[in-house]
């Protein structure tokens, strides 16, 4: 590991990370990585806290796909669908949601576990 590389915070689906020589923050969610200097990363934390969740998710009640919350990135051809959890735990991952503490579950752990 980098020893600039700082984890600021991590869960099940996701990592922050900082790198001080670079000067950026890593956000690795899922199968998606996005790189932030500080001030986009704030633009980014805006966006996130002006989705509205319920209006995405009856706005397209009718849709086949699970994920519902669209997120823009910028260009026009290519957009992030996400659900409410997936949501909640992006805020997570970028401190945005200081109510909730998220501790992982044995499930949430993926090593396999053999009984003795």
């Amino acid at each position: 590991m980098c020893p600039s590389l700082k984890t600021i915070s991590n869960s099940k689906n996701g990592i922050l990370t900082y790198c001080n020589n670079s000067k950026l923050f890593q956000l690795v969610f899922n199968n998606l990585c996005f790189e932030f200097y500080e001030w986009e990363l704030e633009t980014f934390k805006k966006h996130i806290t002006e989705l509205d969740v319920v209006y995405w998710e009856n706005q397209l009640i009718c849709s086949q796909h699970q994920r519902k919350i669209p997120i823009s990135i910028g260009h026009k051809c290519f957009i992030i669908l996400v659900n409410r959890e997936e949501v909640l735990e992006i805020k997570w991952l970028l401190k945005m949601d200081s109510k909730t503490t998220n501790i992982l579950k044995s499930k949430d752990i993926e090593y396999p576990i053999f009984s003795n």
